[in-house]
């Protein structure tokens, strides 16, 4: 009983909140968690924070913070600093994801005194709306999610039977599952989501792409609803499959050489 009320306390602890640092001279500290607060606990393999500013003697000064146990704390001389965006490194596998972490407050690029002490934390949001300055997120823009987008296209025609496919019924309902085949890029266990899209064949995007999924490796699979209630399956083209369509793909989290993120696959499909 003892043993069970000591681990019950120990797990309490490790989720009770890190009390708030306070300012401390001359000093820039911060934490660097989840955006609930918890630890990160996968396998980080760098983070990229640096501080810069002009001390009182007039001197252009930059500092690069060391990050131990989701914490830094770095010494300042007496002057007045702005922290640069940060980002994290985080092993997947066997690639490097260099992702942004989002500032806690507004402070984070103003110039601070150092005689007040500086506090800044920063939070490691794996998806949700990235900052778009004030527009609404757009469902086919890639850089307006911290998640994994795929790109979904209708295929105006068929490689592999050479002829045009069929043009589903506008109010058809597109229904894609993704089952992951691996764990999310913060280490946790994902179960399948299914996402409906409707079909808008006289618009510019007649479906919008799938945006913000937890990044991992998934396998997608598709139905089409038509308004009569009768499904079709939905195949797909990806990378490696031309000329063929398939009714199960393969969509690998992988880094965006341009950009250091995630790559943004993009998925022809069509149905019988």
């Amino acid at each position: 009983m003892k043993t069970l009320l000591g681990l019950l306390f120990v797990s309490l602890v490790c989720l009770a909140p890190a009390a708030e640092l306070k300012p401390q001279k001359n000093i820039a500290a911060g934490r660097i968690t989840h955006d609930n607060g918890q630890p990160i606990t996968v396998d980080v393999d760098d983070y990229l924070l640096s501080i810069y500013g002009v001390s009182e003697a007039g001197e252009r000064l930059s500092y690069s913070p060391a990050v131990k146990n989701g914490a830094f704390k770095q010494k300042l001389a007496p002057g007045h600093y702005a922290f640069n965006p940060a980002k994290i490194k985080v092993r997947f596998g066997d690639a490097v994801f260099t992702l942004p972490l989002r500032p806690v407050g507004k402070l984070w690029n103003k110039n601070q005194d150092a005689e007040d002490g500086i506090v800044q934390d920063f939070v490691w949001k794996v998806t949700g709306a990235a900052e778009t300055y004030g527009q609404p997120p757009n469902p086919n823009n890639a850089t307006h999610w911290h998640g994994l987008s795929l790109g979904m296209t209708f295929q105006t025609w068929r490689s592999d039977t050479n002829q045009a496919p069929t043009v589903l019924p506008e109010g058809t309902k597109l229904i894609f599952t993704l089952t992951p085949l691996s764990k999310c890029i913060d280490g946790r266990e994902l179960a399948p989501v299914s996402i409906e899209r409707e079909w808008k064949p006289k618009a510019t995007y007649p479906n919008d792409h799938l945006n913000d999924l937890p990044p991992a490796n998934y396998e997608i699979t598709g139905i089409a609803k038509l308004p009569d209630g009768s499904t079709r399956p939905i195949l797909f083209q990806g990378r490696g499959h031309y000329p063929k369509f398939v009714e199960k793909a393969s969509v690998p989290l992988e880094v965006d050489n341009t950009a250091s993120g995630y790559w943004t696959q993009l998925m022809g499909w069509v149905t019988n």
